[in-house]
């Protein structure tokens, strides 16, 4: 009897301090849903250990898994942030590239250096990260190449030009690498969400597509939808489908409520009439609960959002844990 009383004692003070600290009580306990952690970025609260830089990179921890969405610029500062913030890339279950942007690619180099057998999703992208490609053209009098001898035909006449798939070999070349052409759960509960950008497409002049009417070719882009009991989690890179495309295209194949939208609008060069009936459509229209903006949103696109969703704005700069 006498040993249970300082038992009873411990627990009564426990429940005491609970009650009177409720906030203490509740950073004690162990998250129980999604937490995504802000990496790689231009902004944020002075840590010791982070170095700001422009770029992003977010790592989320989702159903007990590790993900590493987009790895900022510079490795150096990828690495460094990465150690500041405790966080062990070797324990990373799945990489997932938004788009083949320098300042979302730096970092992987460090990770496949530590990681080398992670499985990376990318977006299908020839020009940047080596994605297999038809042949976009092809000859205007294919039979003439049977009028050549054969070591001037290409491929010794055994193959034709024409509708030939290329596929190049690059950085992620030695990786365990999957291509995304469409939306797909990769995990439970975690569904990549294509678009193309058509601001940042390559065009094709020549024939057969003609000077005067160039094909185009967008810029493809992943985001990553994450089903939470509080709706869709959707995490951006930067957007240059527009943040708005993306909302509507995860509408498409997620069919819940959007809880919260985070990471680059790519809403820097924008004014605010445009910025400010984005945010409104987003919360009125769309529905979205919350907004975690990062990376290249901009100052006034902050100020915006922030305005527009009031409490529900959650800052999200470097070395910021969003734990929702």
């Amino acid at each position: 009897m006498r040993r249970a009383i300082p038992a009873l004692l411990t627990l009564t003070l426990l429940a005491l301090f609970g009650a009177r600290f409720p906030g203490r009580a509740q950073a004690a306990a162990p998250s129980a849903g999604v937490t995504l952690t802000n990496v790689y970025d231009a902004f944020g609260a002075e840590r010791k250990g982070l170095a700001q830089d422009f770029g992003f990179s977010c790592v989320v921890n989702y159903k007990g898994k590790w993900i590493l969405f987009d790895s900022g610029t510079d490795a150096r500062i990828f690495e460094r942030n990465l150690k500041a913030l405790k966080i062990d890339l070797r324990k990373i279950d799945i990489a997932i590239v938004s788009h083949g942007h320098y300042d979302h690619i730096g970092g992987f180099d460090y990770l496949l250096s530590v990681n080398p057998k992670v499985k990376i999703y990318l977006p299908n992208d020839f020009f940047s990260l080596g994605a297999p490609i038809k042949f976009p053209f092809r000859e205007p009098e294919p039979d003439v190449a049977k009028t050549l001898p054969k070591d001037e035909q290409y491929f010794r006449g055994e193959r034709v030009v024409d509708g030939m798939v290329t596929v190049p070999t690059g950085r992620f070349w030695k990786s365990n690498v999957e291509y995304v052409t469409e939306a797909k759960e990769v995990l439970p509960g975690l569904t990549l969400i294509p678009t193309t950008s058509k601001l940042m497409g390559t065009f094709i002049k020549y024939p057969p597509f003609g000077d005067e009417h160039p094909q185009f070719i967008g810029m493809p882009e992943l985001s990553a939808s994450f089903a939470t009991e509080k709706g869709e989690i959707i995490l951006a890179g930067c957007s240059h489908s527009t943040i708005e495309t993306i909302i509507q295209e995860t509408q498409k194949v997620r069919k819940g409520k959007i809880y919260l939208v985070a990471g680059g609008f790519h809403l820097i060069p924008y004014g605010r009439e445009y910025i400010e009936g984005l945010a409104k459509r987003m919360h009125e229209q769309y529905g979205v609960e919350a907004v975690a903006p990062a990376h290249c949103t901009g100052h006034l696109a902050f100020s915006v959002f922030r305005k527009v969703f009031g409490e529900q704005y959650k800052f999200f700069g470097l070395g910021e844990t969003l734990r929702l």
